[in-house]
């Protein structure tokens, strides 16, 4: 059989990794006492490679119909416009995707990536249906108008997108992730859909003033109650902040590759609703103009044209 298709693995849909957290919660939740606070944090490892799934889901999306990757051009071609994406086409294999696959991701054509984004769509699925057993098990608990409910992720998948796979430290496919919040407190925000810049940090404050906590210290975030009341703050962030940390302390194969010091294999990212800038501490920057360039494809960093822009990196 070859590497990439849509065939199953030998355990079902009820004994997956995602299954058996979701049958710990329930059992868990069985066991609360009935009026008494409680809080849970259920960490879903899936999808992430290797990227298989069982039926149904494995045939439930169509490698021929899913949308094709963005920026297929020769792999060759991509790594030459920065030094880190060559060093990062250089360490990626198959193996670190699909079990029993064999060379370098850059073998692989669009027919192979399309057939992995079917199967990673397979995935998502089987953690939207656990995610349902989720809710009803809230509601057969009489939980459900008690619980606030928060969804998010560390990061994203490149999915085949600029021909990479996994998650790479600035491109919106790897730190563009989701952020959806129920609270039943607030039913007057629920179902909207927020456009404005929130960050991983904000989490942490929304769910202590939600439970009416006093923070013991200063927080880097912001709490999101406005939006869930319906509300838009005037004095919102106008930008959204990262950092990727790529050293490989063991290993010294980053440091190596590029030439650099453990300290200084990091970049930063601020990224506004038109540009990105990706600063390098001893790598060429890099510059994307998203509202022309949304595929992130051209780097304007040497472009006399955009110098001067204000970022808020405070």
């Amino acid at each position: 059989v070859e590497p990439v298709s849509a065939e199953a693995p030998a355990y079902t849909e009820d004994q997956t990794q995602t299954a058996f957290l979701t049958d710990a919660f329930l059992d868990w939740l069985q066991e609360q006492t009935p009026g008494q606070p409680w809080f849970t944090h259920i960490s879903f490892l899936r999808p992430h490679p290797p990227f298989i799934v069982p039926a149904p889901y494995n045939t439930m999306f169509d490698a021929a119909t899913v949308d094709s990757p963005i920026d297929l051009r020769a792999w060759q071609d991509i790594a030459s416009t920065h030094p880190f994406l060559r060093y990062a086409f250089q360490i990626w294999d198959k193996s670190n995707f699909i079990h029993g696959a064999e060379g370098p991701i850059t073998d692989w054509s669009e027919d192979d990536l399309r057939q992995i984004k079917a199967t990673y769509y397979g995935m998502i699925s089987e953690v939207d249906a656990q995610i349902g057993r989720i809710v009803d098990g809230l509601k057969k608990a009489n939980a459900w108008d008690d619980t606030l409910i928060v969804l998010t992720t560390d990061h994203g998948e490149m999915l085949g997108d600029h021909r990479m796979l996994g998650k790479l430290g600035f491109y919106e496919q790897s730190f563009h992730v989701p952020l959806i919040i129920r609270d039943p407190a607030q039913p007057q925000g629920q179902g909207r859909r927020i456009t404005h810049f929130t960050e991983a940090v904000d989490v942490t404050p929304t769910i202590e003033a939600a439970i009416g906590v006093q923070p013991a210290h200063p927080l880097d975030g912001k709490a999101l109650q406005p939006f869930l009341r319906g509300e838009t703050p005037d004095d919102w962030r106008k930008e959204a902040h990262w950092e990727y940390d790529f050293r490989e302390v063991a290993s010294q194969q980053a440091e190596i590759a590029l030439s650099l010091h453990s300290e200084t294999c990091a970049l930063s990212v601020v990224r506004d609703e038109r540009f990105k800038y990706v600063h390098f501490v001893d790598l060429p920057p890099l510059l994307f103009d998203l509202e022309n360039d949304p595929n992130e494809v051209t780097n304007l960093a040497d472009n006399q044209n955009f110098l001067g822009l204000d970022f808020d990196i405070g």
